[in-house]
């Protein structure tokens, strides 16, 4: 029996990552994928006051800490769930401003009229992201050691390209991006790219370029019937795809859903009949749907509150004999 562990979109959670590696042995898998996106989404700025107390924002409820215990603990909450913090003072904070853009969010550029690829808070934004995949792989390759389990990690379309190299660097985590790689004894092409969304984040492309690509891969595969197709979106109009329907101004909907997934992954699932397709993307769509003889999961994500969710995929004779999605 092969045992894999499947999670998605992290989101730069420091807690989330870390009950993922601990979850490989709790549950003795032989395997771990971890399929994008892996970063956070925004910056709490600390700003340290004249009296040596620091203040944050978090969700708009304002946090102080007095002392390097507080501050520390601050900083975990932060890094919990998936935020970057960073020191600052008010003269700093003041210039950080004149930017225009807003200090804790990667705000949506095509909304704001404003581009984010630029200046002091992009600069910022990018430094502890990359300062945090570098941790991850450090731990990674501390607590992997000597394990003999198999460990693959592919970024998502939210994920800056800078992250790529860092994840190769890993002495422990193979980087699986747009690529064919070997679990065990099954084939795996994993790519982190998407169909167009409303926040036109770096690895994103109509779903014609998107088809190419899953193309591409899909022709490296030997034996499709006992291959996994890693593809970051799920495939269109199922029950795995299901995300709240954005206002003009891109705020979402409480009661209404629309699917969210790619027709290209559809097609492309259609066609190979690959024995697993692993997905994410739609964070409130944990399930599993079949799209011919393919069985299709997203494992869900509530990563901002320090939760994993995941699927334990049971493997034998080249068939899934049984799977158990978990969160904790």
């Amino acid at each position: 029996m092969l045992k894999i562990l499947f999670v998605a979109d992290l989101h730069g959670s420091e807690t989330c990552y870390r009950k993922f590696l601990n979850a490989l042995k709790m549950y003795n898998v032989d395997a771990g994928i971890v399929m994008g996106d892996l970063i956070g989404k925004m910056l709490n700025p600390i700003i340290l006051q004249p009296d040596g107390s620091y203040i944050t924002y978090i969700l708009g409820s304002k946090r102080l800490a007095r002392g390097e215990e507080e501050l520390a603990k601050l900083q975990k909450d932060i890094a919990s769930m998936g935020n970057y913090s960073f020191i600052t003072n008010p003269e700093e904070m003041e210039e950080l401003k004149k930017e225009g853009k807003t200090i804790e969010g990667r705000i949506d550029e095509r909304a704001t009229k404003l581009s984010l690829s630029t200046g002091k808070v992009e600069d910022v934004f990018r430094t502890k992201v990359n300062e945090r995949m570098r941790d991850w792989m450090a731990l990674a390759d501390e607590r992997l050691a000597g394990t003999g389990i198999d460990v693959f990690m592919c970024p998502g379309n939210d994920d800056i390209m800078e992250i790529d190299d860092i994840i190769r660097g890993s002495e422990s985590i193979v980087f699986a991006d747009d690529n064919k790689v070997m679990v065990k004894d099954y084939e795996m092409i994993s790519s982190s790219w998407s169909n167009p969304t409303p926040w036109d984040t770096e690895r994103e492309c109509s779903e014609e370029d998107l088809e190419a690509k899953l193309e591409v891969l899909a022709a490296q595969v030997d034996r499709p019937e006992t291959s996994f197709f890693n593809f970051h979106v799920p495939p269109y109009d199922t029950l795995i795809d299901q995300a709240p329907k954005l206002s003009k101004d891109l705020i979402p909907s409480t009661d209404e859903t629309i699917p969210a997934g790619s027709k290209a992954v559809s097609a492309v699932i259609m066609k190979h009949q690959p024995l697993l397709g692993l997905h994410g993307h739609i964070h409130e769509s944990r399930g599993v749907v079949k799209l011919g003889r393919t069985q299709c999961f997203n494992p869900g994500s509530e990563y901002s509150e320090g939760i994993l969710r995941g699927v334990i995929l049971m493997l034998k004779k080249e068939k899934l004999k049984d799977f158990m999605f978990i969160s904790g």
